[in-house]
């Protein structure tokens, strides 16, 4: 080892979150996977006052986009891989520096997220691809002039195309969606058919894969219940959501029933 790399190794910045998202999503599972996939999902963030928002804040509102440099909170491997399974590749690997997966040497997220508002201490977004709760790290203005890089490639990614599905709802879905957003306000019924469109699923888990097995995810503060059958996503009901806790209903059946 170099002392250039041993020096690097035992640097450790001091990180503070900015602020922690409010997202319409309220678990990993349902979350899209990029950001502007699910152009009508929401988010809030609300710089923290020793960030003193009323000077810090000062300019953004003239900028149509940010980025979000995020702390990926909820992540669960303990060791580092050097190759990663991305949906797109149907169970084959790639390295984690040529993909966006979350696990990471360093759980960090960059996001690209469409400013809506700026009120007070508060950042009104859309177009969001992060987990309700998500620490926020900094906050920088898009350039379109600098950031939109001239005739892109995009490695791997178009040649692995990642199926939609056709989105239906059940009767009592419409109903439940109905009465949930009558107003059609908070676009609950283009949150969920968006969301679903991109399919949610983990292609390595086979009990998720089977046709016709019984999934939820949360979105806003409802819980959406739908199944997948070929290329089909119906929705069979979408509930309040009493409590947002998902290890009661993500145990695998009992076998012999």
């Amino acid at each position: 080892m170099t002392s250039r790399q041993a020096k690097a190794e035992n640097v450790f910045p001091e990180l503070r979150a900015i602020g922690v998202l409010e997202s319409c999503f309220r678990e990993k599972f349902g979350t899209p996977r990029q950001p502007h996939l699910v152009p009508g999902s929401t988010a809030r963030l609300r710089i923290y006052p020793c960030y003193s928002p009323e000077h810090s804040l000062a300019g953004l509102s003239e900028f149509s986009h940010v980025w979000l440099i995020a702390w990926f909170h909820l992540n669960t491997n303990k060791t580092f891989h050097p190759k990663i399974h991305p949906p797109r590749l149907k169970g084959g690997k790639i390295g984690v520096f040529a993909s966006r997966s979350p696990h990471r040497p360093n759980p960090i997220g960059l996001s690209l997220a469409k400013l809506v508002r700026v009120e007070g201490d508060t950042l009104y977004l859309s177009g969001i691809d992060f987990i309700d709760g998500t620490p926020i790290l900094d906050v920088k203005p898009y350039l379109p002039f600098s950031d939109a890089a001239a005739e892109p490639l995009s490695g791997w990614v178009p040649a692995n195309d990642f199926p939609e599905l056709t989105v239906a709802l059940s009767a009592r879905a419409d109903g439940d969606i109905s009465a949930a957003d009558p107003s059609g306000v908070k676009n609950l019924r283009g949150l969920i058919t968006d969301t679903l469109r991109h399919d949610p699923r983990n292609m390595r888990d086979a009990t998720q894969m089977k046709d016709g097995a019984k999934l939820e995810f949360f979105l806003c503060d409802r819980e959406v219940h739908f199944t997948v059958t070929g290329g089909t996503a119906t929705v069979t009901r979408v509930e309040a959501a009493v409590k947002f806790e998902k290890k009661f209903r993500r145990q695998k059946p009992a076998t012999g029933t």
